[in-house]
């Protein structure tokens, strides 16, 4: 039977962006914060050139990525989500610009523990607001993410009302990090669950977040894929899991971003099991009053409460996802416009898309129904995004169809990256 020629919503849950310090967020800054603004800007200028200085050589800078304006401009952005397919995607910071936060410097928007609070709360609210503002260009294909100040709940839960209102479809959701925030199975966050869920705001964790000054030596690039990227990043599924949060809050979303590998099934096992031997032991206190607070076996919570932003996921990682029911689960990601995603910025017209070749990849060995799910339907379930919009948006770009997602390819493209195509079981294989 001949496959649908249609053009498929194609959603990344993975995209990253670097609005420019002094071209794009100074005139975001309050005035009272104006010379704190400009002292950072000259710190930040002088790292970005000792780093370009000590990539120099390298062939690094070469990249053609590094040629794309999207990284801050909304119109250049949607040229390349065009190129590829993609209707649309959800923005985090730290984009290969190397373009901070104001106030924080660091990958991904993660305040130093001993950093200036209140200038960091500053920062984020820069942020937010220019983000409100570029995601309002373009407001069916730009999903914007707020940062919270976490260290404050009260303030935290008044930002993500703010944010649903300005445009923005979710929360900066930043993995546990030990002694600088309250555990996440403590009561004291309930105000935050309670708007989020209310709001439909999903909390959405990036890879990365978690990462302490722990790591040192030669072997630190694998530590930290190994954790960071690993149980550091993934360990608030079951700490909210077990401590009842979704059992409380059924509407509440959580979502891991770039975790690779084939995890979630694993991990639905191996939660169930432990859920299990209370279950067999209910008759202890104990273990009673754990399983009234989670009545239900933690794949049930997975199931409607837990998504993963599977970045250039793998033909196992799919199929695994898929033969354990979990397809409703997956989101897939595109990691624009970091070098170890899908995208390539394009030499000319003519160049062929690297993602389409990469999700024609991963998906032709799946059901179009589940395929269509994973690259797009899941992430407008999540994030509520305008379907009838995005399906417009799909066929102006010439999407990619089920037909040509079922359709494997030739070979791998040279331009990739060595992430874009795996094809073994392990993360990074």
């Amino acid at each position: 039977m001949a496959l649908p020629t249609d053009p498929v919503i194609v959603v990344s849950n993975d995209t990253h962006i670097g609005p420019r310090l002094i071209d794009d967020l100074r005139a975001y800054c309050p005035a009272r914060y104006l010379d704190d603004f400009d002292r950072f800007a000259a710190s930040e200028r002088q790292n970005k050139e000792a780093a370009a200085a000590m990539l120099a050589g390298s062939g690094y800078l070469d990249h053609p990525n590094f040629r794309t304006a999207g990284h801050h401009d909304s119109a250049a952005r949607l040229a390349d989500y065009d190129h590829d397919g993609i209707a649309a995607g959800v923005i985090f910071h730290g984009s290969m610009n190397l373009e901070p936060i104001p106030f924080i410097s660091s990958p991904l928007g993660k305040p130093r523990p001993d950093g200036d609070r209140e200038l960091i709360g500053v920062g984020q609210r820069i942020y937010n607001r220019w983000l409100a503002d570029f995601v309002s260009r373009a407001p069916h294909r730009h999903i914007g993410l707020a940062y919270l100040p976490m260290w404050d709940i009260d303030a935290a839960v008044t930002e993500v009302a703010w944010a649903r209102d300005a445009g923005l479809r979710g929360v900066n959701f930043p993995a546990m990090r030990d002694g600088e925030l309250p555990e996440y199975n403590r009561r004291l966050w309930e105000p935050l669950w309670s708007v989020c869920e209310e709001l439909g705001m999903p909390l959405v964790t990036h890879v990365g977040g978690g990462m302490t000054a722990r790591y040192t030596g030669l072997e630190s690039v694998a530590l930290i894929q190994l954790e960071s990227a690993g149980f550091l990043s993934q360990r608030a599924v079951w700490w909210l899991i077990f401590a009842g949060v979704f059992e409380r809050h059924p509407g509440l979303k959580l979502v891991i971003t770039e975790t690779p590998g084939s995890w979630l099934p694993a991990k639905a096992i191996e939660l169930d099991a432990l859920h299990a031997f209370y279950d067999s032991k209910r008759n202890e206190p104990l273990n009673q009053a754990l399983l009234e607070q989670v009545p239900r076996r933690p794949s049930e919570y997975l199931a409607t409460n837990v998504f993963v932003g599977a970045s250039f996921a793998s033909p196992y990682e799919v199929e695994q996802v898929v033969s354990h029911g979990l397809q409703s689960q997956l989101l897939w990601g595109s990691d624009y416009p970091h070098l170890e995603g899908t995208f390539v910025y394009p030499d000319g017209q003519d160049t062929p898309s690297v993602t389409r070749l990469a999700l024609r990849n991963t998906f032709n060995a799946v059901a179009p129904a589940d395929t269509r799910r994973m690259v797009g339907e899941n992430a407008i379930g999540v994030y509520g995004l305008d379907r009838t919009a995005l399906q417009a948006i799909a066929s102006d770009i010439s999407a990619p169809s089920a037909e040509q997602l079922a359709t494997p390819i030739d070979a791998v493209p040279a331009a990739a990256s060595i992430t874009a195509f795996r094809t073994g079981a392990g993360g990074w294989s």
